[in-house]
């Protein structure tokens, strides 16, 4: 089981790229900051037209939901989840194509969390 203290050592091992954004004065953020960071690389890739990295990062997302301790569940999901219905898209067809790209797991969570913000 992954703790909210591994999140940003794993983040960082998968996306090397994050580690400067991941560490302030040498102390590794708390885990809704880690997850901050984690969503605005994702926000920017997909800005980017990366998919292949935007799949990789909701992966790596679903992974660290479904191994994750509670604190850590609910990070993914009130943080990185939360922020599907404002994924920058520029038109339909894209948010198509990145929706598609949510793993099933993450996307019933959003489901979810859509359902009970309308009651």
């Amino acid at each position: 089981m992954i703790n909210q203290i591994e999140v940003p050592m794993y983040l960082e091992e998968e996306i090397p790229e994050l580690s400067a954004a991941l560490r302030q004065s040498n102390k590794f953020l708390n885990v809704y900051q880690a997850m901050n960071v984690f969503l605005e690389y994702t926000c920017k890739k997909i800005k980017e037209h990366n998919i292949t990295i935007v799949k990789k990062c909701f992966l790596l997302a679903e992974m660290l939901y479904d191994k994750g301790n509670n604190i850590v569940k609910n990070a993914v999901e009130n943080v990185f989840v939360f922020s599907f219905s404002h994924l920058p898209c520029k038109d339909r067809k894209e948010t198509a194509v990145i929706m598609g790209l949510i793993p099933g797991s993450l996307y019933t969570l959003y489901m979810h969390q859509l359902i009970k913000t309308s009651i």
